[in-house]
């Protein structure tokens, strides 16, 4: 009768092999993502560039949607996620057939033009949230990128919380294109 030792010295070296190549498979070097004080320091810089090109370029424009989320936060809102939501899912559709790219491509980028300086609103508007002045200025700009850089900065609900709250900005700044575009 054959010996069952061999098999099972044999089984037992398997496992342990299979171990550690899992073992092996382990990443184990260092986290290569960058730390909480860069997320926080580019947040900050970006925001108050955001912010500071808006009331350098535009201050009144700052003001005018200051006071349109101040009085309409509910549609503000609404209209961010209709914009981040409604509008990319047709120029996708259009993308399709080769002749839609031509609408698709510039449509896309507009979306992210809308969206950059729906981020500079947000910041001008997280800003004047502290601060209550009718008039947006330097220390609004400063404020509202210092609070949004310290949300950003915590990785995954960080960013889920900064999507929700441009929202509104977005959602302002595509209804201004909107409206200009029916004249």
């Amino acid at each position: 009768m054959p010996s069952t030792r061999a098999a099972g010295r044999a089984t037992g070296a398997l496992v342990v092999l299979a171990f550690v190549g899992v073992a092996a498979a382990q990443y184990g070097g260092t986290d290569s993502s960058p730390g909480i004080d860069v997320r926080f320091a580019a947040g900050f810089v970006t925001n108050l560039l955001l912010g500071g090109a808006l009331l350098a370029i535009a201050p009144d424009y700052a003001e005018r949607t200051l006071a349109e989320f101040r009085s309409d936060l509910g549609a503000a809102f609404v209209r961010g996620l209709l914009v981040w939501f409604a509008v990319p899912i047709p120029l996708v559709l259009l993308a399709v057939p080769l002749v839609g790219l031509f609408v698709a491509v510039p449509g896309l980028i507009v979306l992210g033009v809308v969206g950059v300086v729906g981020s500079a609103v947000l910041v001008v508007i997280v800003g004047a949230g502290g601060i209550r002045r009718e008039t947006p200025g330097k220390s609004e700009v400063v404020l509202g990128a210092f609070v949004l850089a310290s949300v950003t900065a915590i990785p995954v609900v960080g960013a889920v919380f900064a999507w929700f709250i441009s929202l509104p900005g977005i959602g302002l700044v595509g209804r201004d294109l909107y409206r200009a575009w029916k004249g």
